[in-house]
């Protein structure tokens, strides 16, 4: 895919350059076996994970006439964070980035993750300094990124019509249509390929982005 013309990127974190996949597969099964509920393969967690995450957890079984979101939300952390040395970044993610930078092409970070724990993660990986801007969530509960985007756009003066969402969820696609920006959807994350395709181009490696 060819994205000249593109001044600016805009990067989802979690399942589009951070790889945990398979981690937060394993936590929420250990959440679903705590409270007597089903588990979950990878294929079936794929098709049906979406914002706001507490729908997802309705979907799974969560029944929150007797549970917070925020009590899920941080019990879903504290298991998260328990696995984090054992997440990587996606093949080629600092080298892809850095080539990025040679293009003078601004990049920034839009996450639904608690702006805190995406900075920490960020630093762990070296590489706060790769991007810009970066902009998380106020709270765990990862309601979504649509406000978090506007308050992005706004502050750097975006246009539009130059700017690219990268993600791995249906939810990236619906903020860049909210945001009125292009988007490409990476089939290598929390959403399977055949979900993504509907709403967006999709690739399944990083690499497949080329800029003239």
């Amino acid at each position: 895919m060819n994205l000249s013309g593109i001044d600016t990127l805009i990067w989802d974190w979690n399942g589009t350059l951070l790889d945990d996949v398979n981690v937060n597969v394993r936590v929420i099964n250990e959440m679903l076996l705590n409270r007597n509920l089903p588990q979950l393969d990878l294929n079936t967690y794929r098709d049906i994970f979406c914002f706001p995450v507490k729908q997802f957890h309705i979907q799974i079984g969560i029944d929150f006439e007797k549970e917070s979101i925020e009590g899920v939300s941080a019990e879903y952390m504290e298991r998260y964070k328990s696995y984090e040395k054992e997440i990587a970044l996606h093949a080629d993610v600092p080298f892809i980035l850095d080539m990025i930078n040679t293009k003078s092409i601004n990049q920034y970070i839009l996450s639904a993750a608690g702006k805190d724990d995406l900075l920490r993660m960020l630093g762990h990986f070296q590489l706060t300094g790769k991007f810009k801007g970066i902009y998380g969530s106020g709270d765990i509960c990862a309601t979504g990124k649509v406000e978090i985007g506007r308050k992005l756009m706004e502050d750097n003066a975006l246009n539009p019509d130059k700017t690219l969402i990268i993600g791995d969820t249906l939810h990236d696609a619906e903020v860049a249509k909210a945001l009125g920006v292009n988007c490409i959807l990476y089939a290598g994350g929390h959403n399977s390929y055949d979900l993504l395709k509907s709403e967006s181009e999709v690739i399944t490696s990083l690499k497949d982005m080329k800029f003239a």
